[in-house]
């Protein structure tokens, strides 16, 4: 086997290379054509793309192959985020639902309740409204549409407010095993 040839092209012209390709997988999973979310894959590509080409000196080897690595582990990890993602959130559901029927723990979870809200209230402005529409059973897409924000920004305050969030309530002596 021969190894592919390093194009002597910036990164641009690289990304603009596999655009169609890039476009139609990005396509198929869902991101709207002009979309915030569709932005920062493929900036997170060019980065990639940018530092193998730095560290490796650009001798890579097999680089097409090496291109088509960087491009499938964006979209695995984005992938295995928003399974995550939705995982914790069914976990979170079931959990209510499965207290919806007993009554005998209601004084422990009222107080639970308060602790949650104050804990909620001490937190930022921004990371409270994800947080609150979050618990009201928005997607992190219809919180990020609502605030007029790309999905990227709700998810990073949706996520350091939850780790803020499990800060707090631990101060308050609630503490929660993932």
């Amino acid at each position: 086997m021969e190894a592919s040839h390093i194009p002597d092209a910036g990164v641009e012209e690289i990304i603009r290379d596999l655009s169609s390709h890039l476009d139609s997988t990005l396509t198929a999973f869902g991101y709207p054509r002009y979309g915030s979310d569709r932005e920062d894959l493929l900036q997170e590509i060019r980065i990639r793309i940018w530092k193998s080409l730095r560290d490796n000196e650009r001798q890579i080897q097999y680089f097409d192959a090496y291109l088509r690595k960087i491009v499938y582990s964006v979209f695995i990890n984005e992938i295995n985020r928003v399974q995550r993602e939705n995982e914790l959130l069914q976990k979170s559901e079931a959990r209510l639902n499965a207290g919806d029927g007993a009554d005998r723990n209601a004084p422990e979870e009222a107080a639970l309740r308060d602790v949650l809200a104050a804990s909620i209230d001490d937190l930022k402005e921004a990371k409270q409204q994800v947080l609150k529409l979050r618990l009201e059973g928005f997607t992190l897409n219809e919180i990020a549409r609502l605030n007029q924000w790309p999905y990227r920004k709700t998810c990073s305050i949706f996520y350091r407010g939850l780790k803020d969030l499990k800060r707090k309530l631990g101060e308050r002596g609630v503490h929660y095993e993932d």
